[in-house]
């Protein structure tokens, strides 16, 4: 799947097209994921991906992540021939959303916990209290 970015991308993007955020093993998905990009950087087929400017952003956010990149053009042929033209998209549509959603979704948490923690007074009560 690493065949279909062509710049560096990392471990979320990849668990993005193949695991749920939302099933129960994500983390051992995760560290599956991990221990098989591992084995390919000790390989030679990827490469620690260089520093980029949203590298920057994201340590200034604390959400800085290990990227990897795959340079090797005959690999990246090979393995870009095995995948049809819809799987790519869908794979870097995923990839997006996951990052979209990583970069906005915790803001929105915290916010609806913030307003759970208010006291919810119904409608009819607040009409009762009113007249009295």
């Amino acid at each position: 799947m690493s065949t279909v970015f062509t710049g560096p991308f990392t471990l979320p993007d990849l668990a993005s097209s193949s695991c749920s955020r939302w099933a129960g093993a994500v983390n051992f998905d995760h560290l599956r994921l991990f221990r098989a990009v591992q084995d390919l950087v000790r390989r030679g087929i990827l490469e620690f991906g260089a520093d980029t400017l949203e590298t920057a952003a994201e340590e200034a956010a604390g959400r800085a992540q290990q990227r990897f990149e795959m340079r090797n053009v005959l690999i990246r042929k090979v393995g870009g021939s095995m995948l049809l033209e819809a799987q790519k998209k869908v794979v870097k549509r995923q990839a997006l959303i996951d990052r979209a959603l990583a970069r906005d979704l915790p803001a929105r948490l915290e916010e609806l916990a913030a307003k759970k923690l208010e006291p919810h007074i119904p409608w009819y009560y607040e009409s009762v209290l009113a007249k009295a």
